[in-house]
């Protein structure tokens, strides 16, 4: 087995290579290929152990436009690795990694893998459809199709591909979520909730993450005597309405960045709120399960399902703050044994079992 995995967002993420070395750990071969955009970028993320090239391939005036990404692309992979020692090729994203790695596929052969993510679904197919017929092609061409959650991958079969199409794909379709390092398993499960109920949210202060809704189920909760208070940490471009809307006791964090600043977030809220309209997965809620936080989280959107309600948190519908704010009430009920879950599954998230499933897919 020998695994090319081409992956333009390495330097935007840990997860994959975290993901890398933890298949490296497996005794996996494996080769990283990185169409990059942005030279300042270069070097970020790369495995341990495992060798990665990085090629200056994409632009800024590329955008939307894969197929030339993917020509200048092609002969740089061409020229660094030894495709004839490759088995398969997982492509990280569905258009601008998939359209690489259907190309070198019908060129050399080599059966290849599809992650989809949140932009692949949310973004580009919903907005572009000029380039549908090219994702469907790299859909069909896969041996097997990731997705992040159940929520996800009912998505796309139900609203973006039809007939013929989703049955194929689902015959192939395989759901592997996200995964969280090792540190994040060290946290003992919480007692009691405190009062007020710290509600935290942390992510981007965009429309998606809807953090002015949580701010205002936070005050309505309150107002139905549920005493609440907002801990909110991320950067956007509602941070300042945010800060506006803030009453007493709540309050602004700034941006923490990083596990460490993390962590002590977490350990100063009692429930998570992220009522975001969209995710393909919601790493946030994982963490904040991680510290022993139980968490609300957007219905029909990609962390729902991973877990029965009521077991670790609850559903929230997006846009309805009413409902949200009702949702905090419940937090509070059975809060230790709530916590305790919380610890307990965010165990089956751990890197070692997750790379197991990815083996079993690659064999």
């Amino acid at each position: 087995m020998n695994i090319l995995h081409i992956c333009c967002n390495l330097a935007g993420s840990t997860v994959f290579h975290e993901l890398f070395e933890a298949l490296r750990d497996k005794g996996v071969a494996q080769t990283v290929f990185v169409p990059e955009k942005r030279a300042c970028d270069v070097g970020k993320n790369v495995p341990a152990g495992v060798p990665t090239h990085v090629a200056l391939t994409v632009r800024p005036s590329d955008a939307l436009l894969f197929s030339r990404k993917a020509k200048r692309t092609i002969p740089e992979i061409e020229r660094k690795v030894d495709l004839k020692a490759v088995t398969m090729i997982h492509a990280h994203t569905l258009f601008t990694d998939g359209w690489i790695a259907r190309d070198l596929s019908e060129k050399y052969n080599i059966p290849y893998v599809v992650t989809l993510r949140y932009s692949d679904i949310e973004v580009i197919w919903k907005m572009e459809p000029h380039l549908r017929p090219m994702a469907r092609r790299i859909l069909l061409g896969a041996q097997r199709v990731v997705f992040l959650s159940g929520a996800a991958k009912e998505k796309v079969l139900a609203r973006c591909l039809r007939g013929r199409d989703a049955a194929q794909v689902g015959e192939k379709a395989v759901v592997i979520p996200n995964v969280l390092r090792p540190e994040w398993l060290t946290a003992a499960p919480r007692e009691q909730a405190q009062t007020p109920l710290r509600v935290g949210f942390a992510g981007r202060m965009n429309k998606r993450k809807r953090p002015l809704d949580a701010l205002c189920a936070v005050h309505e909760a309150s107002a139905q005597g549920v005493p609440c208070v907002l801990r909110a940490v991320g950067e956007g471009k509602l941070m300042n309405a945010l800060v506006a809307g803030l009453y007493e006791g709540d309050q602004y964090l700034g941006v923490a960045r990083g596990m460490d600043a993390m962590k002590r977030f977490y350990a100063g809220v009692d429930a998570l709120l992220v009522p975001s309209s969209a995710e393909t997965f919601g790493m946030v809620y994982l963490e904040a399960m991680s510290q022993g936080v139980p968490v609300l989280y957007t219905r029909g959107q990609g962390f729902d399902g991973q877990f029965e309600e009521g077991e670790v948190g609850f559903t929230v519908v997006c846009g309805d703050v009413k409902q949200q704010a009702a949702r905090l009430a419940d937090i509070r009920a059975d809060y230790a044994a709530r916590s305790a879950r919380c610890v307990a599954r965010a165990q089956d998230y751990a890197w070692p079992l997750v790379a197991d499933k990815w083996l079993a897919i690659y064999r």
